[in-house]
């Protein structure tokens, strides 16, 4: 889930979370505080703290009489430079596009193709005035802003959409800069601009821990009541394989006197534990592959579920029965048959 690819650069991007006070009254001197350490690239802004959420908001927008809804993003001219987030059809954002009262937006890859739409072309915002001018001016790939377990489908980045603050700040740090030194000018810069604000910074692998903690929390679960289930077995079986050692002394001593071999005695303890373990994985294993596929429902990205996965499982699950019966039964297949059948 973590390696998924979200179609921006996630690394080197400290998020902070700004007040809007400080956003109205002192944006700029933030920007040239911030970038007076030449540690840091670039800061862009955003209305929402994109990332970390599998919800955003969403506008109904029009575009050529077709109505539908779409998550909007309200960003800053620099946001896509400073994610890394590439143009694939259109012209790139230019800070003029900050300016005035037109609306400029970039849509996703998924939109375009499936509304057929091309840069410059009007788009409607139903609740809006029709005197204001709105229109695509290009498209980006379908970026990962929710978790795998949503796709975002439709989504629209907006520029220049007063009626939003853009009060979450990404800056931008440079490849192999003291990121100990450029949180401390982060800090100091935001007291420095409003010494009351408590100020959190926060890296994507942060973010992304916090929106996958729910699937932390069950792999924690399951690695730990699989590994008391896997004792437990083992305990039985290391139980089993004692008593029947000591009930079928009697047997391992004539079959050794007869000429078996270490081997086929050992052999003969396990073949029983063999057929157990299989009868089990038939029951287990299409129990098990029902109850994934259930839970990857849930996801809108997901793994595809190999059928060799059961089958690694089932021999881990027979070697490590067999290490035991043989751990367990190797004493009495060595055992002199001689001495036995005198106690017997």
């Amino acid at each position: 889930m973590r390696k998924i690819n979200l179609g921006f650069d996630k690394d080197q991007v400290a998020i902070v979370e700004l007040s809007p006070d400080l956003i109205e009254k002192s944006k700029d001197a933030y920007i040239n505080k911030l970038k007076s350490n030449p540690g840091i690239e670039d800061v862009a802004f955003s209305a929402q703290k994109l990332g970390a959420s599998d919800g955003y908001m969403t506008w109904s927008l029009q575009y050529k009489n077709i109505l539908f809804g779409a998550y909007v993003f309200p960003v800053s001219w620099n946001f896509f430079e400073t994610m890394g987030i590439q143009v694939i059809d259109g012209r790139k954002p230019t800070e003029s596009d900050e300016r005035g009262n037109k609306l400029v937006f970039y849509g996703y890859k998924t939109m375009r193709d499936q509304l057929q739409a091309v840069p410059g072309d009007r788009l409607e915002v139903g609740w809006m005035n029709d005197s204001i001018q709105m229109n695509f001016a290009g498209f980006t790939d379908d970026i990962q802003f929710s978790s795998a377990r949503q796709k975002l489908g439709f989504g629209v980045f907006v520029l220049n959409n007063h009626n939003n603050l853009q009060p979450v700040s990404y800056i931008r740090i440079k490849a192999g800069a003291d990121i100990d030194q450029i949180i401390s000018h982060i800090r100091a810069t935001v007291r420095e601009l409003d010494a009351s604000y408590p100020i959190d910074i926060e890296f994507y692998d942060t973010i992304f821990n916090q929106l996958y903690q729910r699937e932390e929390n069950l792999k924690q679960m399951i690695t730990l009541f699989s590994s008391l289930a896997i004792l437990i077995s083992l305990a039985g079986v290391f139980s089993l394989v004692m008593f029947e050692a000591i009930y079928r002394r009697k047997e391992v001593a004539i079959r050794r006197v007869m000429g078996s071999t270490v081997g086929e005695i050992l052999r003969m303890f396990g073949k029983g534990y063999v057929y157990t373990v299989g009868i089990c994985f038939v029951v287990a294993a299409p129990a098990a592959y029902w109850a994934v596929s259930l839970w990857l429902e849930h996801f809108a990205y997901k793994t595809p579920l190999h059928i060799w996965v059961f089958f690694i499982a089932f021999a881990i699950v027979l070697f490590i029965t067999l290490a035991t019966v043989v751990y367990q039964s190797w004493q009495a297949a060595t055992m002199n048959p001689v001495n036995n059948l005198r106690n017997e």
